[in-house]
């Protein structure tokens, strides 16, 4: 791991005058509090009590969390290894999992930094913020390929692309920089470094891990650069991203390589990443719209065949071997979400068939 000259003590005797000192030492008084931390561990456990890992953090709690603020406040706080697995829903997928004592502090440094950035992300952006997560950017993206087409009666053109790798490609300097534009305080500058610089992808040296919900905002953060390029420089009316998926409409399939073009040249020259060749898809908006496991068609919606095939198989899984008639109410309480926004009548009789041929095992 790359290491910052001096700790915390060096930060803040590098922020300026008396005056400022003490202000920014009494706003990381106040912020690496037990109240702040306990607050972050009741977010972080919601859903995970059932967890060794976390059940023998719980045994212990009012300890852990007193050590934790005290190395987080002295600057004595140095993050811990993480613990890898693949996951394959559906493509292979690597996890990297920290520490519950690193990801408590990681709901921390959450609780901290989303007031402070939501109010600047634009209204484009969806993924990891409050009220805005994937029900509502499906909303808002069937509603503006609606008006741009007039209820499909004007032909338009939807490009769909995404970033390659994204995750495995942050560059730990440029996201550390974005992140020092609104998070003043050296105290949590230093905290926010040893996060970011706690991993990088062997390949690459840069990268943050996708099991950090610390990197759900990161993303964000690194990503509102391409917002702000896409609707202020280019101009784009119909631009939306979730995570680093984003889709744009033009009238013409000209603007729209026009537009991907300026795209892939600026995220490769400001944040160095680079757009994935196979993914970036020119369709016609009336010839269905693909997006996030959802495509829209003139008059309704459907769920993407291979996600719906997924979800089928899963749930036939599940019924057949599981102990417990929860954990299929849960599995099927979380597809019951996936088809909230789509025409689901077949769906619903085919996973109907499935709990009365296989549910009574359980």
């Amino acid at each position: 791991m790359r290491q910052r000259d001096g700790g915390v003590g060096a930060v803040f005797a590098r922020g300026g005058g008396a005056c400022k000192n003490d202000l920014w030492h009494k706003e990381w008084t106040e912020l690496v509090n037990l109240k702040n931390l306990y607050e972050a561990w009741t977010d972080f456990v919601i859903g995970k009590l059932h967890k060794r890992d976390v059940i023998f953090f719980a045994a212990n709690l009012e300890e852990e969390l007193l050590s934790l603020r005290q190395d987080l406040f002295s600057g004595a706080y140095a993050h811990g290894p993480y613990r890898r697995f693949i996951v394959h829903d559906p493509k292979r997928r690597e996890i990297h999992t920290a520490t519950i004592r690193d990801r408590v502090a990681h709901r921390w440094l959450y609780n901290y930094l989303l007031p402070i950035f939501d109010r600047v992300w634009l209204e484009c952006s969806f993924s990891c913020r409050p009220n805005k997560g994937q029900h509502f950017s499906i909303q808002r993206v069937a509603r503006a390929i609606r008006q741009a087409t007039g209820n499909y009666t004007r032909k338009f053109w939807s490009v769909k692309c995404d970033i390659k790798k994204f995750f495995y490609h942050i560059d730990h300097n440029i996201l550390f920089s974005l992140l020092c534009r609104r998070v003043r305080n050296p105290m949590v500058q230093e905290i926010l470094w040893k996060v970011i610089d706690s991993w990088s992808y062997p390949a690459t040296a840069r990268g943050i891990p996708i099991g950090n919900l610390t990197s759900q905002i990161f993303a964000n953060v690194y990503l509102h650069e391409l917002d702000i390029f896409a609707k202020h420089h280019l101009r784009a009316c119909q631009y939306y991203r979730y995570a680093d998926d984003f889709v744009l409409f033009y009238e013409t399939i000209a603007e729209a390589e026009l537009a991907v073009k300026a795209i892939g040249d600026y995220v490769l020259q400001r944040l160095h990443l680079e757009l994935h060749p196979d993914k970036i898809i020119f369709r016609p908006c009336h010839q269905g719209v693909d997006w996030l496991g959802t495509v829209f068609v003139p008059g309704h919606s459907v769920l993407r065949p291979t996600t719906r095939r997924r979800m089928m198989r899963n749930i036939s899984r599940r019924a057949r071997t599981a102990d417990d008639a929860d954990l299929l109410d849960g599995l099927l309480a979380s597809y019951n979400g996936l088809l909230k926004n789509v025409a689901r009548k077949s769906a619903d009789e085919e996973i109907a068939q499935i709990v009365a041929l296989y549910g009574g095992m359980c």
